[in-house]
């Protein structure tokens, strides 16, 4: 004769790793992406990377704009960058090795990203108003150095991470996106080394692949926060089983 116990109930679904990490890249993805459409409102020449030559331009509309208009566009991203670093470190933590190192490299571009979009929410506009233009040609020089080389590593982590969903048994975006995904990549990786450099200079293609890039994570930040969740059985003590 044996005595045991019984579960008699389960506890409520709750969230695992792989759901919370999901809810933080779609939220991170759709902060940056309200992010990147303050930046659309300004000047290329000032929100995007710019030629040596077109940055006299860019404190001039530093001058002529009002400073909330930076401050949207850096405070949103920025907001967006650090989400988006959180659920890059939980999601590479659990990731397989490709893509792991995704995630990785994606993470990367967005340290990158948190130090531009600070200096366009809180820093160009000060300088573009002090007496020596100097400082704020400097650090415009900075910010589209870093703007332009952190696509790259954005690039590749990006469809690094495609890839390996692509490659799964069971992939969580559709084969349309993820190639779609992959071209933007492209795009940015492109645009991105060949600003970095000073070769060439495209600045629209630079901030187009961010934008619809968001669109693409936050649809695969989605599907990772609805994958199933299984609930937990609570064994209550003093019901018992004889056998």
């Amino acid at each position: 004769m044996s005595v045991g116990t019984i579960p008699r109930t389960t506890r409520p679904a709750r969230l695992d790793a792989n759901s919370f990490s999901g809810i933080l890249l779609a939220a991170g993805a759709a902060m940056l992406f309200v992010g990147t459409l303050f930046y659309a409102r300004l000047p290329p020449e000032l929100g995007l990377p710019a030629p040596p030559y077109a940055r006299a331009q860019a404190l001039a509309d530093a001058l002529a704009l009002d400073p909330e208009k930076l401050a949207l566009a850096g405070g949103f991203a920025f907001a967006g960058d650090c989400v988006l670093l959180a659920a890059c470190v939980a999601l590479a933590a659990g990731a397989k090795p490709i893509a792991r190192a995704g995630w990785s490299l994606f993470a990367v571009s967005v340290a990158v990203a948190i130090v531009f979009d600070s200096m366009m929410a809180a820093l160009l506009s000060p300088l573009a108003h002090a007496a020596d233009p100097g400082a704020f040609l400097s650090f415009k020089a900075w910010f589209d150095f870093l703007l332009a080389a952190g696509n790259v590593p954005y690039a590749i982590g990006f469809a690094t991470i495609l890839w390996s969903d692509l490659q799964s048994s069971a992939p969580r975006l559709p084969r349309s996106a993820a190639f779609a995904g992959l071209a933007v990549a492209a795009a940015a990786a492109v645009s991105g080394l060949g600003a970095a450099v000073g070769a060439f200079f495209l600045p629209l293609v630079i901030g187009l692949s961010v934008t619809f890039g968001c669109v693409i994570l936050a649809a695969l930040g989605i599907q990772l926060a609805r994958e199933p969740i299984s609930a937990a059985p609570v064994v209550e003590p003093g019901v018992h089983h004889r056998g």
